[in-house]
């Protein structure tokens, strides 16, 4: 990794992809520095999309009220524009199989083992509003937060029962199907900017903290981890490719100053 100030691209930067718990939050809260500086990237005629683990119900709030293009959720499982003139929620549903009963059953089994085998996890909070994949809170809402090694261990046995399985910072999030975050962006940057995976690269920067941003980290050659991702480096393959000096919401914020000072 080299420091933020090694990023010398930041003109060509347009499209500002963020994860939110521990990235653009802070000890789980939204500044009103964030917004600021979300205001002041689109101010500069640039888009942003949210791409994060949090529910679906989470993310229709997020597309119609924060200062953002879109929110991409669940890891990738779906992304949420909404279009201001005519005041439509679009909704684009990714991942297989179709959410609906069938599939809240298998999830449902799924956390079901998982919390017998570690009793000291339990569902996250917004576990009722997700509608593909199921949030195993290990920091969040417990105190003390489990280590980081028991949420490894809940990861595993995920995998263990046939499914897709991710630790972000407070949560680890498990689905069915091969969808994550980075394909999410693919499918969106295609659909709504009409830019090829290629050519959106240079256009394109992606900043997080954990390890379900790996797949953005490894393929977006302009990657950023704000400078609470370090105890998380060991559990990745791919690291980032430059770090802020500043953890959370500093280091969003740190993030959109450079990339804005760039001339």
């Amino acid at each position: 990794m080299q420091a933020l100030s090694h990023l010398t691209q930041g003109r060509a930067v347009q499209i500002l992809f963020f994860d939110i718990d521990d990235t653009f939050t802070h000890q789980g809260q939204v500044c009103a520095s964030g917004f600021a500086a979300l205001e002041r990237w689109q101010a500069a005629g640039r888009h942003a999309v949210a791409v994060t683990g949090r529910s679906a119900g989470w993310c229709d709030h997020v597309a119609r009220m924060w200062p953002i293009d879109a929110v991409i959720g669940e890891n990738g499982a779906f992304w949420f524009a909404y279009h201001r003139a005519s005041k439509r929620l679009e909704r684009q549903f990714l991942a297989q199989p179709e959410p609906g009963q069938l599939l809240q059953a298998r999830l449902q089994q799924a956390a079901q083992t998982v919390l017998a085998q570690h009793p000291g996890a339990r569902l996250s909070a917004d576990q009722p509003y997700r509608l593909f994949d199921v949030a195993i809170d290990f920091a969040e809402d417990i105190v003390p937060a489990l280590p980081l090694t028991e949420a490894e261990r809940i990861a595993t046995t995920l995998r263990s029962l046939g499914l897709n399985a991710k630790v972000s910072s407070i949560h680890v999030n498990a689905w069915f199907g091969e969808h994550n975050k980075y394909s999410a962006c693919v499918r969106w940057l295609k659909q709504a900017m009409g830019l090829e995976e290629a050519a959106a690269h240079a256009r394109s920067v992606y900043v997080g903290d954990s390890p379900n941003d790996e797949p953005m980290f490894a393929k977006f050659p302009l990657s950023v981890g704000v400078a609470n991702v370090q105890p998380f480096l060991p559990a990745m393959r791919t690291p980032p490719a430059f770090i802020t000096a500043l953890p959370a919401s500093a280091g969003f914020c740190e993030l959109v100053d450079h990339l804005l000072s760039e001339h």
